[in-house]
């Protein structure tokens, strides 16, 4: 049986650098042995964590200059399969400066586009939702300066009207825009979604009541991440929460986006939407063992995997 194919659009895409620096501090001169070079954005994350997890991907988004080939040629010579689009500027590079104990340091440069080339981005993005019959798309991180104020209603308008099921993870202004648009599913955190709603939420109980507000004004799917305590799912009158097991973390660089292709590779395998959050939580804690972003073995996420637990909640 051919896997459906899983499009994972990085508007704002990479080259993420990550150092390990055991005695990183300000002002302080450091050596290590070497340095962790993948192509990075949320999306481009997300598809990693696809592939490894069984899934099948196609890295979509917007690349130019030298960083930008250096990132086609890594996804290619790593087997990923990609369908970029090119404009006239220089991908951006980031870095990760990861030190015992999960605190990670991230410098990101913000990338800047002309209006024209989110319109040819848009445009491929439907050329290949129609050529592949994708049923999915993943809509993730930031958008680069110069993509216009509705540039994520844009898209989700028109891959919805074509059938496919879009999933948003942004913040700010990029999220508030895409809800206003009623993607299929976004997947956040806590404190991007209140900060998108305006709202203040103490409880789990209160971020549910507010996930259903949401869910009645036609977003099927709330996945809102709760960092090591796991995350919760709500859609309609099912509210579920996936509990991982503790762990020493190391990088938790990209388990958001892990958490992420756990969901929607589990539901493109048919299972329920409970189970789907299950495992997305395995993806995203064992991500956090990890340098890099999504390079964990699927081995080690199968042992996460039979630790983690999920609960419905109770109103």
């Amino acid at each position: 049986m051919k896997r459906e194919t899983i499009i994972c659009v990085t508007p704002n895409a990479a080259l993420d650098r990550t150092l390990v620096v055991p005695d990183f501090a300000v002002g302080h001169i450091s050596r290590i042995p070497n340095a962790i070079a993948v192509p990075g954005g949320k999306g481009l994350n997300v598809m990693r964590a696809i592939e490894i997890l069984g899934g099948r991907a196609l890295a979509m988004g917007l690349l130019g200059g030298h960083t930008g080939r250096t990132v086609a040629a890594i996804v290619k010579e790593d087997g990923y399969q990609a369908a970029w689009t090119r404009f006239a500027g220089e991908t951006r590079t980031c870095t990760i400066i990861a030190s015992p104990g999960g605190n990670s340091t991230v410098i990101n440069e913000s990338g800047q586009i002309a209006l024209g080339d989110w319109r040819a981005l848009v445009d491929d993005i439907c050329s290949v939702v129609a050529r592949e019959a994708a049923r999915t798309v993943c809509l993730c991180g930031s958008l680069p300066v110069g993509a216009p104020d509705s540039a994520p209603a844009d898209l989700i308008e028109q891959v919805s009207a074509m059938g496919a099921r879009i999933w948003v993870d942004s913040s700010k202004g990029w999220l508030k825009n895409a809800i206003e648009a009623k993607p299929h599913a976004i997947k956040v955190n806590r404190e991007e979604f209140l900060e998108a709603l305006g709202a203040e939420a103490r409880t789990k109980v209160e971020l549910v009541a507010l996930a259903r507000r949401l869910n009645a004004d036609g977003i099927k799917i709330i996945v809102i991440s709760l960092g090591a305590e796991g995350a919760l799912l709500v859609s309609g009158k099912l509210a579920v929460k996936a509990t991982p097991p503790e762990i020493q973390v190391l990088d938790p660089v990209a388990s958001g986006d892990c958490l992420h292709a756990g969901i929607v590779t589990a539901l493109a395998d048919g299972v329920d939407l409970a189970e789907a959050l299950r495992r997305g939580v395995a993806a995203g804690t064992v991500n956090a063992l990890y340098a890099g972003g999504a390079q964990f073995p699927h081995t080690h996420y199968l042992e996460v995997l039979a630790e983690t637990r999920v609960e419905k909640l109770l109103d």
